[in-house]
């Protein structure tokens, strides 16, 4: 399976996807979307993708502008598919890749007080309707400031959608919730109202 980067500086370059079904590709329209929304954000910014599968969306931010990505999964197929993307578009030098679990590498990242631009959150389907990991992942990011000033927070998921916009927020704010086909995108940013975030750095 193949899949076509839509944007930037590669775009329409092909990308390997994981065989297998414990990856699932985001949808182009919606893919499309985000980035339309991220548009006067993107340029220079900090992209984290906690379930990369073949790192199109990282890929994409790269594409696009974004500085650097960092790119986390914890199948070492996926892992494997990622880095051969990166090293296809020459762009080992600029994103980072990791396997670990989501909640491993945002330990990580609190633990050394990161903050990223932009975070993309897809886990796998029967991940996201059988377990709170939504809920715990969105938590854990407002509670240790994860995300910068101004930055935006992106949470995808399939329908029926599990994650509560009713959930308690010191850092971030609930923005809006989107349906795309089968798909629904919670959009979130930067409280104003938040305590001074951590400096912005890139683990």
């Amino acid at each position: 399976m193949s899949l076509r980067i839509i944007g930037g500086e590669f775009r329409n370059r092909l990308l390997k996807a994981p065989k297998g079904i414990k990856t699932r590709p985001t949808l182009a329209i919606l893919r499309k979307a985000v980035f339309d929304m991220l548009q006067f954000t993107i340029q220079d910014a900090l992209f984290l993708d906690l379930f990369a599968g073949s790192g199109l969306m990282g890929i994409e931010a790269l594409s696009r502008g974004a500085a650097r990505a960092c790119l986390i999964d914890n199948d070492r197929t996926a892992i494997r598919c990622i880095e051969e993307n990166l090293k296809v578009l020459g762009l080992q030098d600029r994103a980072e890749v990791l396997l670990l679990d989501a909640t491993a590498a945002l330990q990580r990242f609190a633990k050394k007080k990161c903050a990223f631009d932009i975070i993309y959150i897809d886990p796998p389907y029967l991940l996201s309707q059988t377990t709170p990991i939504l809920h715990d992942l969105l938590q854990f990011i407002d509670a240790h400031a994860l995300l910068s000033p101004q930055g935006h927070l992106l949470i995808e998921e399939t329908t029926p959608p599990k994650l509560s916009s009713q959930l308690p927020l010191k850092t971030l704010r609930f923005v809006n919730t989107r349906q795309f086909s089968d798909s629904i995108l919670h959009h979130y940013n930067s409280s104003p109202l938040s305590l001074p975030l951590p400096e912005k750095k890139f683990f």
